[in-house]
Order: C-alpha cells, then structure tokens, then sequence
C-alpha cells in the first residue's frame, strides 16, 4: 500500500501539501502551492512590520542622517548622465 498523502496544513484546503517547497520552518506546518507562502497560511510567527510606528520623539539612527541628501545627489548626478547621453536628432538637409 503506497504512504498516504501529507494534505495542507491550512484549515479546510484538502490539496496535496508540496514536498520540499511546502514545508514552513516557522511553524512546521505542510502546505499546498496555494498556502506555500507564510503571508497565504498566515503563519502565525510572522512578525508583522508594517504596522511598527516609530516614535517620532526618537532620534534617527545614524545610517538614515543624510539619506535623502543622498539619494537627492544620485538622482542629480544620473539624470545629468542621462542628458549627456541623449540622442540628438538630426534633420535632413
């Protein structure tokens, strides 16, 4: 008689549950290719980051100081390498 069938770890599916691709180190569960991912099977040690708000009293930490500067800069410097590099078009004579 061949094994049975491991089913999906999530509450009703009846799907087969994927061999390796399945498998959730969080929690151990098996899931299905519909439930595979820790946000379809609402694993429950996922840690929810979206909803973290800072204190706005807090300093910022010292990699953030001067980021928008930053990346005002780089933004500066490839659309000034972008216009260098444009194409100009010619018109016959």
């Amino acid at each position: 008689m061949p094994p049975k069938r491991i089913r999906c770890s999530f509450n009703e599916c009846k799907l087969a549950a994927q061999r390796i691709s399945g498998d959730c180190a969080f929690c151990n569960g098996h899931y299905c290719s519909n439930h595979r991912l820790l946000e379809d099977h609402k694993c429950q040690n996922l840690e929810d980051v979206s909803s973290a708000a800072e204190d706005p009293n807090t300093e910022p930490q010292w990699w953030l100081v001067g980021l928008s500067e930053c990346k005002k800069e780089a933004f500066e410097q490839n659309a000034m390498q972008l216009n260098k590099e444009r194409t100009q078009v010619i018109k016959g004579v």
